[in-house]
């Protein structure tokens, strides 16, 4: 299943997310446990948005197989699925818990830059 999945670069995706994790966790906790908590929510979204994706290819790995329309029908739906799980988590996160905006926000989009720069190909 791994050679038909590749899920090799995704796994490499998110090692690197989990370091960047923990290292905004480490970095954000001498603004105060409030930025600290808000910045690892934001990374925890992004790590969740790369599980939910490992998710999908698997499944479809074992449902569509060699179909290209149950493919592309999976392909839409893990989309579909990320954007609005991004949107529920941003909601709670600042809605609900009442997070602090900048913090979660920052701590998104570094752990999700390393969707496109632990994903880079390698010679």
């Amino acid at each position: 299943m791994e050679q038909l999945a590749r899920l090799q670069p995704l796994h490499r995706v998110l090692k690197w997310q989990l370091i960047v994790l923990v290292m905004t966790a480490f970095f954000t906790v001498w603004w105060g446990v409030e930025v600290m908590y808000a910045a690892t929510f934001g990374a925890l979204i992004a790590v969740f948005n790369t599980l939910l994706m490992r998710w999908h290819i698997q499944r479809a790995v074992h449902t569509a197989k060699a179909d290209a329309e149950k493919n592309l029908s999976s392909a839409y739906r893990c989309v579909a699925e990320r954007w609005l799980v991004t949107i529920m988590m941003f909601a709670g996160g600042l809605g609900a818990l009442k997070l602090e905006g900048f913090p979660l926000l920052l701590g998104f989009a570094l752990t999700q830059l390393m969707l496109f720069l632990g994903n880079s190909n390698r010679a």
